[in-house]
C-alpha cells in the first residue's frame, strides 16, 4: 500500500474515533485499497456498499472493521485530530468541501488533548457567525476567514504538530 493511500486510510480510522466518516470517501476508499491489492473481506464488504444509501454510522462501522481487519494500531488522539484537522482544511481550500461543512468539520480541534485547542474559539467564531449572521450560507468574507484559518491550521500542523 502506497504512502498516500495509507494516510488516506489513516485519516478515516481518525474520523472513526469521533463518529464521523463519510460514507462517499469510506467506500472511495475500500475500493482503492481493493485496486492495491488489499483484499480482506471488510474491505470487499464495504466496497459493495451503495454511497447513496450507506449511512454515517454504518461507514463508521465498516471502516472500523477494516481498520481491524488490516491490524492497524490504534490513532492516539493528537494525532487523530492532526489527521482529521488537516484533511478537513485541504477539502476546505481546494474546495471539494463547502465551506459550510468545513466549518464545522474543524470543531475537531476542540477535542480534550487536542495539540489545536487553542484555535477552537477562532472555528467557534466563524461558526457562529455562519449561523447567527448568515443563516447558515456562507459569504465571501466568511470564506475567506475560513480559508485564512485552514492555512494557519496546515501551517501549524506542517510546523511540527503530530500527523
Amino acid at each position: 500500500m502506497d504512502d498516500g493511500l495509507l494516510r488516506r486510510l489513516r485519516t478515516e480510522q481518525a474520523r472513526v474515533l469521533f463518529d464521523d466518516a463519510d460514507p462517499h470517501e469510506a467506500v472511495m476508499l475500500a475500493c482503492d485499497l481493493l485496486v492495491a491489492g488489499v483484499d480482506g473481506d471488510a474491505v470487499v464488504t464495504l466496497a459493495s456498499e451503495s454511497v447513496r444509501t450507506l449511512s454515517a454510522r454504518d461507514a463508521n462501522r465498516r471502516l472500523a472493521a477494516v481498520v481491524a481487519e488490516l491490524g492497524l494500531a490504534e490513532l492516539e488522539l493528537p494525532v487523530a485530530v492532526a489527521l482529521v484537522a488537516g484533511d478537513t482544511c485541504e477539502r476546505i481550500l481546494d474546495r471539494r468541501l463547502r465551506t459550510e461543512e468545513g466549518i464545522h468539520g474543524l470543531y475537531v480541534v476542540g477535542h480534550e488533548g487536542s495539540p489545536l485547542d487553542d484555535l477552537l474559539p477562532a472555528v467557534a467564531a466563524l461558526a457562529g457567525r455562519l449561523e447567527d449572521d448568515l443563516g447558515g450560507r456562507a459569504d465571501d468574507e466568511l470564506r475567506s476567514g475560513v480559508a485564512a484559518l485552514a492555512r494557519a491550521i496546515l501551517n501549524r500542523l506542517a510546523s511540527g504538530v503530530p500527523s
